[in-house]
């Protein structure tokens, strides 16, 4: 059978109200969310915890999803889940493809620290606006 795109997914991880970001080591060389491909026939959750876990190791609660996305990421055509996310447990504990990680609110974003990609297909920050919308309604204070 013939595939015709890969699935992915994300997580937008929040900790304290601060968004957890990752500096990726292969290009492109951007600030992003945990997160990576799907193995064949994986339910989506399960993809989502397994990629957090190698990529990170924390543990965290699966809240929503925040945005379905489709297009090429420069390995191919992908549709890519993006959850909300909150943390759970752990400490973080980089994989090797990633160089640093950051916890970032979101006025830190708005004043692009650290600095996010402009365009699509890529993080930005209005991404991260409706992440924390959400993340709003589902925590508010």
């Amino acid at each position: 059978m013939s595939h015709t795109h890969r699935l992915a997914v994300t997580a937008y991880i929040l900790r304290s109200g601060k968004f957890l970001l990752l500096k990726r080591n292969t290009p492109p060389l951007i600030w992003g969310l945990p997160g990576g491909r799907m193995k064949p026939d994986e339910n989506p959750n399960d993809g989502l915890l397994r990629e957090i876990m190698e990529e990170t190791g924390l543990t965290v609660e699966v809240i929503a999803p925040v945005d379905i996305w489709y297009g090429n990421f420069g390995k191919g055509i992908f549709v890519s889940i993006d959850y909300l996310a909150v943390y759970k447990s752990g400490e973080v504990a980089l994989s090797e493809e990633h160089s640093d990680y950051r916890w970032s609110s979101i006025e830190s974003l708005r004043n692009d620290d650290p600095p996010l990609e402009k365009e699509y297909p890529f993080f930005n920050l209005t991404d991260f606006e409706k992440a924390w919308s959400l993340y709003k309604r589902f925590f508010p204070t």
